[in-house]
């Protein structure tokens, strides 16, 4: 394993491609602890070189869904910094691609490419047509070997044109990944194509814009995920080309789905960041958990603080094998997260939640809240995700319908009965000189008693009666929070519906 020396200084450089995918905030995280842990520094980077797929408003997505995690920068495209700008079409209108690849065709180690896509398809077509396996196609341009003059002529003639590496036609290409242990990987360069640095729009590839990024910006380690291990051949081409040296490189492994077939992916699975702040995940939960994605700090240890995972990390206890998502364990960390909050501070979470539900005002008033964190303490326990807190005191904030006869009548019981003990429920309830906890728990089991009920026939009944829900928070604590008009007319509505 390389030594890693401080001061270390990494990035991420997200697609503006549409909404973030949570396995980019694991990559994210990766190198941002990597950062904190080594007292470097951490860059935001926006290589948005991909006019096709670009999505507008997907770049301030990221940045959103970033900061949601806990995951900071000490410079990007929103607070600046020496480098500026950090957003990869800014820095082509400032000529810096251009004049790198100019560099590279001036020294031979790139070239002026007039083969259209139409021309490659019909190279492809030929070469499969000879009988030869049409993956093991390498694209190499006439015009690796063409003189300065017949470069001139055909652009001279308004032929688009794009520049493309000039990979050596013998020998091979190595590079090392901290990730497996500094394990030398090596190419073959035969095996390898001429590929594009600069498109006939003068917009530059990844390969090239991130390349020039890395080298001005100071990058002495690129972690980013695996499936750019077979372009790490050319990357090193270009800093061999240039006479740059080489930043650090370590591939950090995929996400798997749940099943384990195949990368987890934004169009088979929910994944989108956003979609989990939206279902009420707690950004320090999934901070954990994604930093468990693929590195660990030993073999049981699983909660940790912000702060416990910065000072734990080392990228020697990165995994080359890939991780496995787990829904369900996330979703049990999240109520881990969520048990371990003040009931103040999780009402404070959970009044966005109401308020999208329509159950509050948006802002919420001061009443409102007092309500949300009197209610806490009812679904505390039970709450996995924030989302489901809406649905679980729905009956709080609005009327119920009249509940079904049937949910009403308990095990052993019928309707003369339950309307009986709701009937007796209803004139004890009603003798009473205050309206707690105690109070109601010690009225209602004295008149199960009485009535000659299990206390979960008459229970289960009240429950019914005052909630429209067979499963519902804890019943007096329940009527409380209800309080006393309200558990009353709807314990009158019940009898309606039975008689």
């Amino acid at each position: 394993m390389a030594e890693i020396v401080p001061p270390v200084r990494v990035r991420f450089a997200p697609s503006p491609t549409g909404f973030l995918h949570i396995g980019g905030v694991r990559t994210a995280l990766f190198n941002w602890l990597f950062a904190r842990h080594y007292g470097g520094q951490f860059l935001l980077r926006i290589e948005d070189t991909d006019e096709k797929r670009f999505v507008p408003g997907a770049a301030d997505d990221m940045m959103a869904s970033l900061r949601w995690v806990g995951i900071d920068w000490d410079e990007g495209p929103d607070i600046g910094g020496p480098h500026a700008p950090y957003v990869q079409s800014e820095r082509k209108d400032l000529g810096i691609y251009q004049r790198y690849a100019d560099e590279l065709v001036a020294n031979g180690h790139a070239y002026t490419c007039f083969v259209t896509p139409e021309q490659e398809e019909h190279m492809r077509a030929e070469w499969a047509a000879r009988g030869e396996r049409p993956e093991r196609f390498r694209f190499r341009g006439p015009e690796r070997e063409w003189s300065a003059e017949q470069v001139a002529e055909a652009k001279a003639q308004g032929l688009p044109f794009t520049i493309r590496l000039k990979v050596p036609l013998t020998g091979t290409t190595s590079f090392t990944d901290l990730i497996r242990g500094g394990e030398r990987i090596s190419v073959n360069n035969a095996d390898l194509y001429d590929l594009v640095l600069l498109k006939t729009t003068k917009m530059p590839t990844y390969h090239l814009a991130h390349l020039v990024d890395d080298h001005l910006m100071g990058i002495t380690h690129v972690i980013r995920g695996e499936e750019w291990v077979p372009s790490a051949p050319y990357h090193v081409m270009l800093y061999q080309a240039f006479g740059w040296n080489m930043p650090t490189f370590a591939h950090v492994p995929n996400i798997l789905r749940q099943d384990g077939r195949g990368k987890l992916s934004k169009r088979k699975d929910d994944v989108s960041t956003n979609r989990f702040w939206e279902r009420g995940y707690l950004p320090e939960a999934m901070f954990n958990y994604l930093a468990l994605q693929g590195w660990s700090y030993d073999d049981h240890t699983e909660i940790m603080s912000r702060a416990e995972i910065v000072e734990r990390f080392s990228i020697e206890r990165v995994q080359a094998s890939p991780a496995r998502w787990n829904p369900d364990k996330l979703k049990d960390m999240n109520g881990i997260y969520i048990r371990k909050l003040s009931t103040s501070d999780l009402a404070a979470r959970l009044l966005p939640f109401l308020s999208n539900a329509g159950l509050i005002a948006n802002p919420p008033t001061d009443g409102e809240c007092t309500y949300a964190e009197q209610l806490v303490p009812l679904i505390h326990e039970r709450l996995e995700e924030l989302g489901e807190a809406s649905e679980l005191l729905e009956f709080f904030f609005k009327d119920i319908a009249a509940p079904e006869p049937n949910l009403l009548v308990q095990k052993k019981m019928d309707a003369a009965g339950t309307l009986a003990a709701l009937e007796a429920a209803d004139a004890e309830l009603r003798k009473l000189d205050g309206w707690n906890e105690g109070q109601l728990e010690a009225a209602l089991r004295a008149l199960a008693e009485t009535l000659g009920l299990k206390v979960g026939q008459l229970f289960g009944t009240l429950r019914v009666a005052v909630t429209g829900r067979t499963v519902a928070p804890p019943l007096f604590a329940t009527l409380v929070a209800l309080g006393h008009e309200r558990s009353l007319a709807r314990i009158a509505t019940a009898q309606a519906v039975l008689r």
